[in-house]
């Protein structure tokens, strides 16, 4: 709830801000008797956007907070808004940009998912860190996978799901490191709509993520080792790689695994078990098992 009145209320000041920069000739207007200032009124976005003037009123008081995507469309043509703005709007409202389509998953990095034939927990993520595909390890590992109209986000599950913090045994350091990423994300990419979304609404609704932004970390980390509380699978100690794809943009495959013979690998195939993975030579696994699938979002 505190996070779409935070969309609200900065969807409402960018549309008063765009409406203030638009001046009536640009929207195909003939100016009607003196104006206090540069910009369209309310009552004139309201019309060429075919909404009541009061609903638009409502949306830029942030008291409407879930606009449709039609309602959204229309609004970036009365106010001329080009491509990255229009991306910024739309993530404001919760959608993708019918206009840009889905973010798509390269063949590539479709082939490497599925070759991780151990007990081995891996998807694909983009520069904001949504979850674009994973296979059915990683869906069993971390509880926010699951299909849905928008893709999960790590950074948003690691600061506002209460399962994160059962489920990451140093959660302290994963939030640390998440923001950290996100700020080098954005040091890159300072005017990605997306990115500029993410961040606007984790410091509405998260103090933790205030605060780990305040102290300006940057990082990017390649490899390393998480420890894991898990219902199924108990405690884990996994290693995680970083790879990206040759033909990628920006995307990357982040896999899980655990040294054969240890606790963990053990727990690793606890979960592997019911999932019908494949299994290596000499596991302790199912006969039955297959190739597991890959899951887009």
């Amino acid at each position: 709830m505190v996070r779409l009145a935070a969309r609200a209320r900065e969807l409402g000041a960018f549309l008063r801000d765009k409406r203030g920069s638009l001046a009536p000739a640009e929207a195909g207007l003939h100016a009607e008797g003196p104006r206090r200032t540069t910009g369209l009124r309310r009552e004139e976005v309201a019309r060429i956007a075919g909404v009541s003037a009061g609903y638009y009123t409502r949306l830029e008081q942030g008291r409407s907070p879930h606009p449709s995507i039609s309602v959204l469309d229309a609004l970036a043509r009365a106010l001329r808004l080009d491509e990255d703005e229009r991306a910024y709007l739309f993530a404001l409202g919760e959608y993708t940009d019918p206009r840009a389509g889905r973010e798509k998953v390269p063949a590539e990095a479709q082939r490497l998912l599925a070759m991780f034939a151990e007990p081995t927990a891996a998807y694909v993520i983009n520069r904001v860190s949504d979850v674009l595909a994973w296979n059915p390890m990683a869906a069993a590992l971390f509880p926010h996978l699951v299909p849905g109209d928008r893709a999960p986000n790590n950074t948003r599950f690691v600061f506002t799901d209460p399962a994160a913090r059962e489920l990451f045994v140093r959660w302290d350091e994963i939030a640390s490191d998440s923001a950290a990423h996100l700020r080098a994300a954005a040091g890159h990419r300072p005017d990605d709509p997306a990115l500029r979304a993410l961040i606007a609404e984790l410091l509405a609704v998260s103090p933790a993520f205030a605060r780990e932004w305040e102290q300006r970390d940057v990082r990017r980390k390649t490899s390393g080792q998480k420890e894991f509380d898990h219902p199924v699978a108990g405690r884990l100690s996994l290693d995680y790689e970083v790879l990206e794809p040759a033909s990628s943009t920006g995307l990357r495959i982040v896999a899980y695994h655990a040294e054969p013979g240890t606790d963990s690998h053990a727990g690793l195939w606890r979960l592997a078990t019911p999932l019908r993975v494949p299994v290596p030579a000499g596991a302790q696994a199912p006969a039955t098992a297959t190739t597991p699938d890959i899951v887009p979002r």
